[in-house]
C-alpha cells in the first residue's frame, strides 16, 4: 500500500474519530488502518496522533499535515471533477439537503435508478427541514420544498401537493369543527417555525386568515405528533398526514376551502448548473 492510501487512512482516523470508525468506511479491519497509520508515522518519523483508551487526538505536528493532507485532496479531486466535467461524466460529492417525509416520498424511492445511471456519484443527503445558505453551506440541491427561496437561486418543480387542515377525533369532539376560515381563529392552531409568517393560513380564492399559534415546532413529524394527541390543529402537506387521514386517526377539516394544489420545487445556484453531477440529478428529478 503506498503513501496515498495511507494519507488516506490518516484522514479518515482523523474525520472518523478513531480507527473502527475508518475501519468500517473502507470495509477493511481495525488492524490493518492501525498498521498503516503506524507505518505512515515511522516515515515521517514523526507521531501523528495521540492513542488513549479513552480518546484518539491530534498532536501539533499531526494537526498541520492533517490539514495539509486535507488541502491536497480536496485540490486533486478538484482537479478530477475537471477532468470528469470535461467528459460531461459525474462524479464527486453531491450534497443535497431535503425534508426526511418528501425525501421518503419522492427521492429515495427513485435513488437507485440514479445511482445506477451515475456509477461514478457519491451522494450525501441532508434530512432537515430547513433552508440553507447553498453557497455557504456547500449545499448542491435543495430538495423538496414550497416555500419562495431566496431570487438569486433557481428552482424547477419537482412535484405538486397541498396543504391539509386537520385535527385529532378527540380534539374535535372537545372544541367542535370550525366550519368557515373566520371560525379557525377560535382554535388552538400548531404551526411550523419555519414558515414566514407562521401565523397565516391561506385558502382559496387567496383568502387569508391570521391565526395566532398556541405551539411552534421546526420538524413536520412533531407537528404531526402532536395533532394525534388531540393538542390542536396542523397544516401539513398531504403526503405527510395521508396515512393518519385514512385510518380516521386524523380528519381534514375546511377541505371545501383549500387551495387545490401547491407546487414543490427544488432549488439549486445558476451558476453550478453546468456541472455534470448537478445537472443531471436536477434533470433526472423534474423530467
Amino acid at each position: 500500500m503506498g503513501k496515498f492510501d495511507q494519507i488516506t487512512y490518516f484522514i479518515a482516523v482523523v474525520e472518523e474519530h478513531g480507527f473502527a470508525a475508518a475501519a468500517r468506511k473502507f470495509g477493511v479491519s481495525t488492524a490493518a488502518v492501525s498498521r498503516q497509520i503506524a507505518r505512515l508515522e515511522a516515515e515521517l518519523k514523526a507521531e501523528l496522533l495521540v492513542r488513549t483508551t479513552r480518546k484518539l487526538s491530534l498532536t501539533d505536528i499531526g494537526a498541520r499535515y492533517y490539514q495539509q493532507c486535507k488541502k491536497t485532496l480536496l485540490e486533486l479531486n478538484e482537479a478530477e471533477i475537471a477532468i470528469a466535467n470535461s467528459r460531461n461524466e459525474a462524479v464527486g460529492i453531491l450534497n443535497v439537503t431535503s425534508s426526511r417525509y418528501f425525501a421518503m416520498r419522492f427521492l429515495l424511492p427513485y435513488l437507485p435508478e440514479f445511482m445506477e445511471l451515475n456509477p461514478k456519484l457519491q451522494i450525501k443527503i441532508e434530512l432537515a427541514e430547513r433552508f440553507p445558505d447553498l453557497a455557504q453551506e456547500n449545499v448542491d440541491v435543495l430538495f423538496g420544498v414550497s416555500m419562495e427561496g431566496p431570487p438569486e437561486l433557481v428552482r424547477k418543480r419537482v412535484s405538486t401537493t397541498r396543504y391539509v387542515l386537520c385535527a385529532s377525533p378527540d380534539y374535535l369532539a372537545k372544541n367542535g369543527i370550525p366550519k368557515t376560515p373566520s371560525e379557525l381563529g377560535k382554535h388552538r392552531y400548531i404551526t411550523h417555525s419555519m414558515r414566514n409568517p407562521d401565523n397565516l393560513v391561506t385558502f382559496k380564492d387567496n383568502e387569508q386568515i391570521y391565526v395566532e399559534p398556541v405551539l411552534w415546532l421546526n420538524d413536520s413529524r412533531a407537528l404531526c405528533e402532536c395533532a394525534l394527541l388531540g393538542m390542536g390543529i396542523i397544516k401539513l402537506h398531504e403526503y405527510i398526514v395521508a396515512e393518519a387521514l385514512q385510518d380516521g386517526r386524523l380528519i381534514e377539516v375546511l377541505p371545501e376551502f383549500q387551495e387545490s394544489s401547491l407546487s414543490v420545487y427544488l432549488y439549486y445556484q445558476a451558476s453550478r448548473y453546468l456541472q455534470p453531477k448537478i445537472r443531471r440529478f436536477i434533470d433526472f428529478f423534474t423530467k
